[in-house]
């Protein structure tokens, strides 16, 4: 009884953990859309500012995400998806998108691409939700996975790499209005870029005491 009775609990827990991902990620997914959406109701030369904040902190946001999925949901699902094929065609895509969100770092509100670009990333990566959560998702079995550890290394993962770049904590982000999330995290984004950029040459001085200047 001790055993069958274990064995449950930890069916369970797999079930539960399983469960938190997929709803970890559907925010993630429903955030990037409302982000897109928002998007269409700002005009580039009106608001260049407003319009730059968004994109970047969105880019952002979807790095994260990606990253998470790549390194940690799509290797275990593998394992618990009847068509492996699936993760291989959602690999692909994030590998397109990357292309769009590369251009865009490069461009600026004016720009005469730079709305069109950012409306084609949301189209694609509507489709790419829209298989996710259609396919992907609904065909993911408890067993096949340890779960629960990959439940605890994409929060920790997600935890650091927000950090790294500049956005706020999800606690933090939906205190937040849409107009203060979207300058915050632009802002964060940025100043975290030319933090690594600034910290690589240094690397290997880890250790060394700040000067006064730097201080200041």
């Amino acid at each position: 009884m001790a055993t069958r009775n274990s064995s449950g609990s930890g069916a369970r827990g797999a079930s539960g953990a399983k469960s938190k991902i997929i709803a970890m990620l559907k925010a993630d997914h429903k955030k990037a859309r409302k982000a897109f959406k928002d998007f269409e109701k700002m005009d580039p030369q009106e608001e260049p500012e407003q319009c730059q904040a968004l994109v970047e902190r969105t880019l952002a946001e979807i790095e994260v995400h990606a990253e998470l999925e790549e390194q940690l949901f799509y290797p275990a699902a593998r394992g618990a998806i009847e068509e492996e094929d699936l993760i291989d065609e959602a690999e692909v895509e994030h590998m397109t998108a990357k292309v769009l969100i590369e251009q865009l770092k490069g461009m600026q509100p004016e720009d005469e691409k730079f709305a069109a670009t950012f409306k084609v990333l949301g189209e694609y990566l509507n489709h790419h939700i829209e298989e996710e959560e259609g396919e992907i998702f609904k065909q993911l079995t408890q067993a096949g996975a340890e779960w629960d550890a990959v439940l605890e290394e994409m929060q920790a993962q997600r935890e650091q790499l927000m950090m790294q770049k500049g956005l706020p904590a999800q606690s933090e982000a939906e205190d937040m209005p849409a107009s203060a999330r979207a300058s915050s995290g632009a802002a964060g984004a940025r100043g975290g870029a030319r933090g690594a950029a600034e910290a690589r040459p240094q690397a290997s001085s880890r250790s060394r005491k700040p000067s006064s200047s730097e201080k200041e």
